[in-house]
This record gives structure tokens, sequence and C-alpha cells, in this order.
């Protein structure tokens, strides 16, 4: 059974009695049109072969973790989650929360997962997560919007780039080329980090914030520069991008490599889609520069003192959405990368031209400092109304900056 809780069904979800199912499973994939079916089939195969029950919740992305927080104040967690890895840190201390090399073989782990995945689901020394799957956060071109504006190759600098939306622009109406994320400050936070990053800033240096320095500032600006030139626009979250980016109204945005599976289902055409995306390199400010990404991945988590032994039926579970029959079925229709070795050796994903591509695009990624730090969701919230001040006009770039500068410090402090 999927159980979906959103909204007003939050509070009336958590008062529920506990479930009679063996397994609870929360995840926000279970939400999404590109993805709800799949994790059906992934529990209906895992019910049909064990003869368990299985409770899958939904709450959409960027619910999710205010309602783990909610469900651990009421010990209502359940026994497997879904996280996105660059939150874990903020949900590693959670009571209930299981360290998994008490719960599995930590050789039989290494064994398993590709080198650098588990790494997703470390934190301070403590294995509380398993990866599931990963890539990166990176730039996509759709090719049928650059056609239309007359554009016949990816843009490779800042200069290319503004000129490419320019001309989407005045040759789509009603388009927004560049789907930049301008609201939910998560989603704000990665597009900053970006260009913060291809402008040569950074926001953390040396433990310390550097959001004012006049490399940031500058990357501040050309985010501002980008709404005032209508090539981007405000309230534009992921999910708005996707939808756009997937209607042939945005040319460009960035995603993880699931943006391929989102294509599909907003465009109406399914799989048939993907030829029209072109995985990119982040524009760079000048020839020679790095692109820039974001390391990206999915994990999950374990919770509660009943599910300690590899025995459990929340392990087992845990074990059957890891295993190849699952995770290479849903990393081919998400396009993106299965956290196991023999997952990526796996035909359909080892001949995937397009996560080749994607994986070319992104030579040095990077890991998201903010999510690292034990208060990262209030820096992500402070840089996130910053930006959106900057981006809508009640401040200047430079004044937006030094507000960020100062509340991040006080933050840190």
């Amino acid at each position: 059974m999927v159980r979906f809780v959103t909204g007003a069904l939050v509070a009336a979800a958590l008062a529920m009695p506990a479930a009679a199912a063996d397994v609870e499973f929360m995840s926000w994939t279970i939400t999404e049109d590109g993805g709800k079916e799949l994790m059906q089939e992934m529990i209906s195969s895992y019910e049909e072969k064990t003869g368990k029950e299985v409770d899958g919740i939904g709450y959409a992305w960027k619910d999710i973790n205010k309602n783990t927080f909610l469900r651990a104040r009421t010990n209502t967690l359940p026994d497997v989650s879904q996280v996105q890895a660059r939150f874990l840190p903020t949900l590693a201390n959670i009571s209930g929360i299981l360290d998994l090399d008490e719960v599995f073989d930590r050789a039989m782990l290494e064994e398993k997962f590709a080198p650098g995945f588990l790494a997703f689901g470390e934190v301070d020394g403590k294995q509380v997560a398993l990866p599931w799957v990963g890539g990166t956060i990176g730039m996509v071109a759709n090719k049928l919007v650059l056609e239309k504006a007359g554009i016949d190759k990816v843009p490779a600098t800042i200069e290319e780039f503004k000129a490419d939306l320019a001309k989407i622009r005045d040759a789509i109406p009603n388009s927004v080329p560049y789907a930049m994320a301008t609201k939910n400050n998560d989603s704000i936070l990665l597009d900053y980090l970006i260009w913060v990053w291809t402008f040569g800033g950074d926001v953390i240096v040396d433990g310390k914030p550097a959001v004012n320095s006049p490399q940031a500032v500058e990357a501040l600006q050309f985010m501002v520069d980008m709404m005032e030139d209508r090539d981007a626009a405000p309230e534009i979250d992921r999910p708005d991008a996707r939808r756009l980016f997937g209607q042939e109204m945005a040319g460009f945005y960035f995603d993880a490599p699931s943006a391929k599976g989102f294509a599909a289902n907003f465009s109406g055409q399914g799989d048939a889609y993907a030829v029209n995306l072109a995985p990119m390199a982040t524009p760079v400010l000048n020839d020679g520069d790095t692109p820039q990404s974001i390391q990206w991945g999915h994990v999950l988590v374990m919770y509660g003192d009943d599910n300690k032994s590899a025995d459990s039926d929340a392990a087992d579970f845990l074990m059957h959405i890891l295993s190849d029959e699952e995770l290479v079925k849903l990393a081919a229709a998400k396009g993106v990368l299965p956290s196991t070795k023999s997952g990526q050796a796996a035909e359909p994903i080892a001949s995937d031209a397009y996560l080749a591509a994607w994986a070319a695009g992104a030579p040095a990624p990077k890991r998201n400092t903010i999510a690292s730090l034990s208060n990262g969701a209030e820096v992500s919230t402070i840089i996130g109304e910053e930006v959106q001040a900057a981006l809508l006009g009640q401040k200047s770039a430079q004044e937006a900056a030094d507000a960020m500068q100062k509340r991040i410090e006080d933050a840190i402090d």
C-alpha cells in the first residue's frame, strides 16, 4: 500500500496508530509522476517475494525533511527512508537513526558499493545511510528549444550563454530561457553555489563565510541581470523548471541526471524524448576554466531499535531495493547511476550514452559545503532569502551579499 501524505493530511497522518505493515518506507519519489509507478513495482515485487507488507509513505521532496523531524518528535519514524545526500548531516543526530555498520557487515558494504559512493552516507565517520543512486547537479539543454532559437551548439562560456538566452527569449514567446531556481531556499542554493564557483568565489573559505567577496558579488549580480533581462523568471522551483523544460518553454536548467525522467514525463513522449536532452558543462567565465557542478545522490536510512539486525524485515527490504534487479531498472529509467559495483557494470547502465555525456560535462564536482554544516538548513535559508531579495530588486547585489555575510557569520558563531 502506498500512502501519499501532504499539506493538511500531515497532522492526521502523524496521529494515526502504528501501521500493521511489516515495513514502513518513506520517500518523495513515490509522489512524483516520473517515479511513483517504479516505486510501486519495487514495493510490490518485495511483497510478492516475501509475503511481507510494505507501507509506502509519500511526501513531496520539499516537505520530507520537515516531516522527518515531526515524526521523530511523535515517535512515528518509518523503518526505512529516502534522504537527499546533501541533507544527511541535518538528520544524522535524530534519535533512532541507526549506524548501519552495526546492522550490516562492513566488509560486505565495501565489496557491494562503488568506490566513493559509501561516503555519501557517512557523517562524522559514522555510516548513517547507504547510497542508492548518484551523479551530479549539472546543466542540461533542450536541443529542440535551441533549434527553435537558431542555436546549433551548447554554449561553452558565460558570454555565449547570455547570447543564447536572448535568442531563446526572442524566438519563443513567454519562455523562461534559463529556468533558474528563484524560490525554495534549498533549490536556490544549488544554482547560487554553482555560479559563485564559476565566477571564482566560494561560500565558505577556511571555515568562514565569503559571500561578499568581489567574485561572489559578481556572481549574484549575474543572476540579478538574468532576471532583469527576462532570461529567468520569479517563482521558479526545480519542479517548475522540469515542467517548463519538458514542455519546451525553457532551454537550460540545473538538475541531477534524473532530468531525463522528468523530461520524458512532462513532454508526454516518454523515453523517446531523451534524444532531445543535451547534458553539458556549465558555461565558464574564461576559456580553460573548470566547469562547475555539485556532487549529488540519494541515500537510504534506517530507524528504530527493532531494526538493528541484518535479519530484520527493514534490512531485508533495504537490500531488496539495492539489488541489481530493482536498482538497475530504477537507475536506467531515471537516468542516474546506481550505487553498487554490479549495478554500474550492468549493460543498461554501462552502455548509456546519456550518462556518459553527463559525466563528461561534470569533470570535477564539488561537495555542497553548506549541507555539511551542522546548521546547514539555517544557512541555506539565509542564502535563499538574501538571493531572493536581490533577484526581486529589494536589495542590490552588494547589499544582499553584505547582509548574507553578516547573517551567516552570526549563524556559524
